[in-house]
């Protein structure tokens, strides 16, 4: 009887040890919307939700790329920057009547230049040997200098209602930003979830060596998975210049250091092998709903980034106490 009541608070344990990371994110979010509803009862409305779709979008499918890369046991700095690059370029492409300067023109350069931006990453890490964090901040600074050079540091305005489309459309009351995000969420649970590339990522975060030696092509995977990252944040370019309606160098904002706090909040584990697309979506949410309610609130701006920062820091004490308790 009392081995089995051993073996019942083992399994409990053990249990409670791998999916309290996976409900924490629901929790927190669960939490903040029972404050915030109680400090203004206006907040909950459908009107305030409908915003946070529409702000959410850029950030999560940021978000997303960061995550997969996390995964893998790498890490991104470029997608700040390369919002700005990418946006600057596509606007740049339409303003010159490139190609006939067509919605198709800008989501091609998008796709396009955010693919080859993840490429460049991949092969830096992989057939050069240098460290993620050194090779993307390498690329950040090249994509910052780019954005300044390709419009000489002015912005492109962009007025074409298909272009708008993507960023400020409505389909019925939802807005088309967040649909795009949604799909982008799917295609990355399918990719991770349901294909062997999927495995591999997963498998390359818990340990790279252990890999390559069952036999997987770890250069050929983590170009693959940098590429996807990198198509991912095109998209969120597209999803931003389309929102703003304009392109600048300067219109990245926090959305990197979002992007990955979600990604954390969402339960990615920073020392890879770790992660969940509805983690990151809920994460992302997270993110968002901070900066909605400290404005709601009245917090002075040059605050909020305090208030995000503590939030951050957070979510990495958090990452770190539950990867000793799973060792434990």
């Amino acid at each position: 009887m009392v081995n089995q009541m051993d073996r019942k608070s083992i399994t409990s344990r053990l249990w409670i040890r791998s999916n309290i990371k996976e409900a924490a994110p629901v929790i927190v979010l669960a939490a903040m919307l029972v404050i915030l509803n109680s400090l203004n009862s206006d907040f909950m409305t459908l009107r305030t939700w409908l915003n946070l779709m529409h702000q959410v979008s850029v950030v999560g499918i940021v978000a997303m790329g960061a995550m997969i890369v996390i995964i893998s046991g790498g890490i991104d700095f470029t997608a700040g920057y390369g919002l700005a690059m990418i946006g600057m370029a596509a606007g740049t492409a339409f303003a010159t009547g490139l190609l006939g300067g067509s919605v198709y023109v800008v989501v091609l350069v998008c796709l396009v230049c955010g693919a080859t931006i993840g490429a460049l990453n991949g092969i830096l890490i992989t057939k050069l040997k240098i460290v993620p964090f050194i090779a993307t901040l390498a690329v950040m600074s090249l994509l910052q200098g780019m954005s300044m050079f390709i419009g000489n540091g002015n912005m492109v305005m962009i007025r074409d209602p298909s272009i708008l489309w993507f960023g400020q459309g409505r389909i019925g009351a939802v807005p088309v930003s967040f649909v795009i995000y949604v799909f982008f969420c799917v295609l990355a649970y399918v990719i991770l979830r349901r294909t062997k590339m999927g495995v591999y990522i997963y498998a390359l975060g818990g340990s790279e060596d252990a890999a390559r030696f069952s036999g997987i092509n770890v250069t050929k995977y983590k170009i693959l998975l940098y590429t996807l990252a990198g198509t991912y944040t095109g998209v969120a370019s597209l999803l931003t210049i389309s929102k703003l309606g304009l392109a600048a160098p300067s219109i990245y904002g926090s959305t990197l250091l979002d992007a990955i706090a979600a990604a954390i909040i969402g339960g990615t584990s920073l020392s890879g092998g770790k992660g969940k697309v509805m983690g990151t979506f809920v994460g992302a949410i997270i993110i968002v709903l901070i900066t909605t309610a400290l404005t709601y609130l009245r917090i002075k701006p040059e605050m909020q980034d305090v208030f995000k920062g503590g939030v951050i820091l957070l979510a990495l004490c958090f990452d770190v106490v539950i990867n000793r308790i799973s060792k434990d």
